[in-house]
């Protein structure tokens, strides 16, 4: 059974290097709306769930009949961890109810629909099957991991730089902003594959509890 250490370790350590590629990297400060550390995690652990459906969607030609799809694995994931991913749900939307004007609730869907896209252009520029070839594994090691191991991998202290969308208020130095990154995906040439920051750091603590 593949453990998250070999994942992340054929994923990379972060979903930088398509993004940097053509998009632009803003240095993250505390101006404007930042991120607590449970709003932090709770934005990793979207980011996580919503590339296992991309990835769910998109590598469906690695499917083994009689075996369970990576979609129906993902849907697994889903209720096995349907009450904490409320919560990550919530959190948000309480997070766009204290920084942004407007309905939260839509803010934070709009939100996810831009991850889905961030993450379906990062597979066009790395093709097909360069990035099913390294991200479908993670579909199956993040069913594999307890609620405790993907938590700890999404801490703010995780391994890996992390793409965010605000910076942390207590320190966002490891944060990288991106400033249109489903743009930068797209425009980005297909170079060496990455998963997100979220599910390498996920991966990464799954090893180290693994470890002997």
């Amino acid at each position: 059974m593949l453990s998250f250490r070999s994942v992340a370790r054929a994923v990379g350590a972060v979903s930088l290097a398509t993004l940097l590629a053509a998009g632009p990297a803003l240095a993250a400060s505390t101006k404007g709306p930042c991120y607590s550390v449970p709003e932090f995690a709770a934005e990793q652990g979207i980011r996580l769930h919503t590339e296992l459906m991309v990835v769910g969607l998109t590598c469906q030609h690695m499917d083994v009949k009689g075996e369970v799809s990576l979609f129906n694995k993902y849907k697994q994931f889903t209720l096995k961890h349907q009450t904490r991913i409320q919560q990550w749900e919530k959190t948000l939307v309480a997070y766009y109810k204290r920084t942004t004007s407007g309905n939260p609730t839509r803010t934070f869907d709009t939100f996810r629909t831009r991850l889905a896209n961030e993450t379906s252009q990062r597979a066009i520029a790395l093709t097909t099957p360069v990035f099913c070839g390294t991200h479908a594994p993670l579909v199956t090691a993040a069913m594999t991991a307890s609620l405790e191991e993907i938590e700890r991998g999404l801490l703010p202290d995780a391994d890996g730089v992390r793409v965010a969308n605000a910076p942390r208020c207590d320190r966002p130095a490891p944060t990288v902003l991106m400033a249109d990154a489903a743009a930068a995906a797209k425009a980005a040439p297909a170079r060496a594959p990455a998963a997100s920051g979220a599910a390498a750091g996920a991966a990464k603590t799954k090893s180290k509890s693994a470890a002997p």
